[in-house]
């Protein structure tokens, strides 16, 4: 009896320790977007379009651009309290901007919490699994996208708000204290992932998380489809405000209305994805990425909006488990002193291409936000065919070879 009531006791505590630590994700995460909406409201009333593409590209730039080092501390360091140090870092430079709410201290500010989330989001993703439980890589990649989808629809409203009600320093403030009541909570729940210093030069190492994507079979194979896939949904998000005002003839709302559908879609992905544990979730990186394209071809193809909603809502639920996909693919394939690295790297490759979507948009979406669109869709349903068919002929041709089979069983 007394055993039943310490192993209650003990998932009690574990339950509570993973909604704690998924409750500060989600509010840091809101917090940020509330601060983003924030600045990008308060910048665009200078008309200055370039600051709005500066601000954009800070935020992303710092995990494309400093992956292999964010990803080798991790590796080197317990990645729980870099987590923790990072977010209390981040709620002190979210003061600094609300003190001093200027141009330069708000692109600076914006280029210092991009290099902070920078170790803060990779650091989630490691940490989730050993919250959750090993055992359930899947559930705890979903539970994770759950949150931050979630925080996608709360914080860009009530960060629009705030701004319209009481200035961005109002905005500013609330993302300060999100952050330090994650740094707090993560502290709290006292998550840890002991890594063993290998005596190297720090720096020694730090791209080996990249190459060993590059080079591992199940992974390499599905690394082009995410290339297309990000770049499609990113030229999507620029495409969508000129196709909204051009071939759906709507307003604003509609477009709040899209963004909207494709925040729930991807709460819905993520809740159908954390049911799910795939032995090889590579397949559902590529059937993830076929559902999207589908979806974003026909988003484009109709041009109504009834439509359009309800396409928004597949792809935003099919770019869901699609990404659950991938980082449980990371995981189950990377052995565990690389996986900061690795993670920080698929981070890079995704951030990558969604740079590169978006100067895609900015090339083609205003003149032709329609073809935009159905191309973009297109060229990732053809990616993800291309990796399905791969796949089942290396299956076929595996399956045909025995010797080799069990080669490659032994070699994994």
């Amino acid at each position: 009896m007394s055993g039943t009531v310490l192993e209650d006791r003990t998932a009690h505590r574990h339950r509570t320790a993973s909604a704690g630590f998924l409750g500060a994700v989600f509010v840091s995460a809101a917090g940020d977007e509330i601060a983003s909406i924030a600045v990008l409201i308060h910048l665009a009333a200078g008309r200055q379009s370039l600051l709005i593409a500066a601000v954009l590209v800070l935020q992303i730039a710092p995990a494309v651009l400093l992956a292999p080092l964010t990803g080798q501390l991790l590796d080197r360091r317990d990645a729980g309290r870099m987590l923790a140090l990072a977010s209390v870092l981040q709620a002190l430079v979210l003061l600094a901007m609300c003190a001093w709410p200027n141009t330069g201290v708000l692109l600076l500010g914006t280029a210092a919490v991009g290099v902070l989330g920078a170790v803060c989001a990779p650091a989630a993703v490691l940490l989730i699994p050993i919250v959750v439980g090993q055992a359930f890589p899947a559930r705890a990649n979903g539970l994770l996208e759950f949150s931050r989808s979630a925080s996608t629809l709360a914080g860009p409203v009530i960060g629009g708000v705030l701004v319209a009600g009481a200035g961005i320093r109002s905005a500013l403030l609330a993302d300060g204290v999100s952050f330090a009541v994650a740094a707090a909570v993560f502290a709290l729940v006292r998550v840890h992932r002991p890594v063993a210093g290998d005596g190297r030069v720090w720096w020694k190492g730090a791209t080996a998380g990249l190459r060993f994507l590059a080079g591992q079979r199940e992974l390499r194979g599905v690394l082009p489809v995410l290339v297309f896939t990000v770049s499609a949904s990113s030229m999507v998000n620029v495409a969508a405000v000129f196709f909204v005002r051009g071939p759906l003839h709507s307003s604003g709302a509609v477009l709040g209305i899209l963004t909207a559908a494709w925040g729930l879609g991807s709460l819905a992905g993520s809740a159908l994805a954390s049911r799910r544990e795939w032995a090889a979730p590579e397949r559902a990186v590529q059937l993830g990425a076929a559902a999207m394209g589908l979806a974003i071809l026909l988003y484009g193809a109709f041009a109504l909006v009834g439509v359009t909603v309800v396409m928004a809502l597949c792809a935003g639920a099919a770019n869901a488990y699609q990404n659950i996909a991938l980082r449980t693919s990371v995981q189950l394939r990377t052995p565990e002193e690389l996986l900061g690295r690795a993670h920080a790297a698929a981070g890079s490759v995704v951030n990558t291409f969604f740079l590169v979507g978006f100067a895609l948009g900015g090339l083609f979406a205003a003149t032709n936000p329609r073809a935009t669109i159905v191309a973009a869709g297109a060229v990732t349903m053809a990616a993800a065919g291309a990796g399905l068919a791969r796949e089942g002929l290396r299956l076929r041709r595996a399956a045909s070879n025995p010797a080799t089979t069990a080669l490659t069983e032994t070699e994994c």
